[in-house]
């Protein structure tokens, strides 16, 4: 499976260090909560993305992915599973906005 790494995120504006009570090394069993803002937790979401049948990503669909979650994503849709929900939903349509 192709893992992208902190160098492969297009956006530069994520926290690299965790707020306490939160454990970047536990980022899955931390909360069900996505923080946004957080590169650490952003970027363990994006690798831990499927495709249907859990089918692997290319880096560049976890890319478009990382782009939907920081531009598109609704500020309400919160809690990973609705998230992840959202992006397989909107992810035809949104994908040749993709400015990359």
């Amino acid at each position: 499976m192709p893992q992208l790494t902190k160098t492969d995120l297009h956006y530069t504006d994520y926290s690299w260090t965790a707020v306490p009570g939160d454990d970047p090394t536990k980022v899955k069993a931390d909360s069900d909560r996505l923080s946004r803002k957080e590169g650490y937790e952003v970027l363990a979401y994006l690798n831990s993305f499927v495709g249907p049948e859990k089918a692997d990503l290319s880096k560049a669909t976890r890319l478009i992915i990382e782009w939907i979650v920081h531009e598109k994503l609704p500020s309400n849709i919160q809690g990973r599973t609705k998230v992840t929900a959202w992006i397989v939903e909107n992810f035809v349509t949104l994908k040749p906005g993709y400015p990359r």
